[in-house]
């Protein structure tokens, strides 16, 4: 059992199958990015693997235009959310089981946003505890 204090530290072991791609912002991410619903994102998937290289939880981001590589500040909002199929590939277990879901945005130091994320973390593997 792991346990998330910062959403905003970079994983520290390897990543394993990644994906990029774009796509059009609905409304949840049109707002979290401060942009207009339909508006052209990036967005980037990661699978975060544990130390004996198990598929641990999945990170996907999305921003406009190019990835900003500083920021300010992030904001994180962690809920209860039910792993999709397509998630549940990736990490090895049935669609429908409880994971977190880790809301994180990123601001720039005009307290713009420049990027947002969804990370997904299997309930029986993590805890979670913000600060």
């Amino acid at each position: 059992m792991r346990t998330l204090l910062d959403s905003d530290r970079d994983w520290p072991f390897l990543l394993g199958e990644g994906a990029l791609g774009s796509c059009r912002a609905d409304a949840d991410l049109a707002s979290r990015l401060g942009v207009a619903p339909r508006s052209r994102l990036r967005w980037r998937r990661e699978e975060c693997l544990d130390p004996d290289s198990r598929p641990s939880h999945l990170i996907t981001t999305w921003w406009v235009g190019e990835r900003q590589e500083r920021w300010a500040r992030a904001v994180a909002e962690a809920s209860l959310h039910q792993v999709t199929p397509d998630e549940g590939d990736q990490l090895g277990l049935p669609s429908g089981v409880p994971a977190w879901l880790i809301q994180r945005t990123r601001y720039s130091s005009t307290g713009r946003p420049v990027e947002t994320a969804d990370m997904v973390l299997p309930a029986d593997r993590w805890r979670v505890r913000l600060r």
